[in-house]
């Protein structure tokens, strides 16, 4: 990583890209995106009988759900 501070950053215009491209790391909220995908993928391709799956698909029949976020 450089020893940057954000401060520093802005007051010579540096993006976060490129900061990025120089010390060769991946922006995070597109690799969180990406491994949610790959995840989700993989959990698709398995068995429908195995734990993971099922855990996966399962709908619990005797709880209800209020609505927005948990």
């Amino acid at each position: 990583m450089l020893r940057i501070t954000h401060l520093t950053q802005v007051r010579a215009g540096i993006r976060s890209s490129t900061l990025r491209q120089q010390t060769k790391t991946r922006d995070a909220a597109a690799y969180a995106k990406l491994s949610n995908i790959r995840w989700a993928g993989h959990v698709m391709r398995l068995n429908s009988n195995r734990w993971t799956r099922a855990v996966s698909d399962w709908i619990p029949w005797n709880v209800k759900h209020t609505t927005g976020r948990h």
